[in-house]
């Protein structure tokens, strides 16, 4: 199979929405009047780097359109590069709402306990669970057992799919620590599959679903996770008070599909309600592997 060296260019932006049909059911919660929403200042959003600054503003203008009608507030969408980064701005207040993965989110808790968990995020097969995976390129005819000494690609060091999943997979597939191959932080899970496509590394480990977008361009899924409780949006107290935050919750957990379905790929597949304690196995995880 012919490796493509040439990275592909993200897709098309889609346009944002206002969200009308949810007025009917905020009204319990009472509306937020045009004074107050003009005198109270931004939000701030961060979804964690899983692609490039464009394809992520891509990928949430639309959830970020409809944080504003429920909040009644503007919301600036910030784009924060490390995952370190974005757990350090959260827990000091500098960001609002953030929108994280399994092992993060664990770290976020631990360093702030009045993080609120406001809804979890739906795969495509409607499961709230997802997998990490080990892929390489097809054309490689790689196995696991090949990747002793081999470059390694993994997101970031706090990323579920990084360190934790990597040593994880390397040592039920073939027998190998993580110290057995080149392991490689590459910043997110976008540029892990390109670099596995430009042979840059020889295999990596990324999020399932982002695994499969490139399928197109030689990626080949090798070996999975089990199932991980999905990524979830977060919000903090500084600048929302409980009212506000109830109302973020209700809002999302009630959004119809004809509004969740315009939003980006790995977001429109609906959401429910999040539980701290659906995230034990990851916080067991990190504790086996010295986190």
């Amino acid at each position: 199979m012919t490796r493509r060296t040439e990275r592909p260019r993200g897709r098309s932006p889609f346009v944002g929405l206002a969200a009308p049909l949810l007025a009917a059911l905020l009204v319990a919660l009472g509306p937020v009047t045009p004074a107050a929403a003009d005198e109270a200042p931004a939000l701030r959003f961060a979804a964690l780097p899983l692609e490039s600054r464009e394809a992520t503003a891509r990928e949430f203008a639309g959830f970020v359109g409809h944080l504003e009608y429920l909040a009644g507030r503007r919301v600036e969408h910030v784009y924060v590069a490390r995952y370190e980064d974005l757990l350090a701005d959260f827990a000091a207040g500098r960001l609002d709402l953030v929108f994280v993965g399994p092992l993060p989110y664990v770290e976020l808790v631990r360093r702030r306990a009045d993080a609120q968990q406001r809804g979890r995020f739906a795969e495509s097969d409607g499961a709230t669970r997802y997998r990490c995976v080990l892929a390489a390129f097809r054309g490689d005819a790689v196995r696991p057992v090949d990747l002793k000494g081999a470059a390694v690609g993994l997101p970031q060091a706090l990323s579920t799919c990084g360190p934790l999943s990597a040593g994880g997979l390397l040592h039920r597939e073939a027998g190998l620590r993580l110290t057995d191959v080149d392991a490689r932080v590459l910043g997110n899970h976008e540029t892990v599959a390109l670099d596995i496509v430009a042979g840059e590394v020889r295999a990596g480990t990324l999020k399932e679903s982002i695994a499969r977008k490139y399928a197109g361009l030689g990626l080949e899924i090798l070996a999975a996770t089990d199932p991980l409780p999905g990524f979830v949006v977060v919000a903090g107290t500084d600048h929302l008070d409980e009212a506000a935050i109830e109302r973020l919750r209700f809002g999302l957990l009630a959004t119809p599909d004809t509004i969740w379905r315009t939003w980006g790929s790995s977001i429109h597949n609906g959401m429910e309600t999040a539980r701290d304690e659906d995230y034990a196995p990851v916080r067991r995880l990190a504790e086996g592997s010295g986190r």
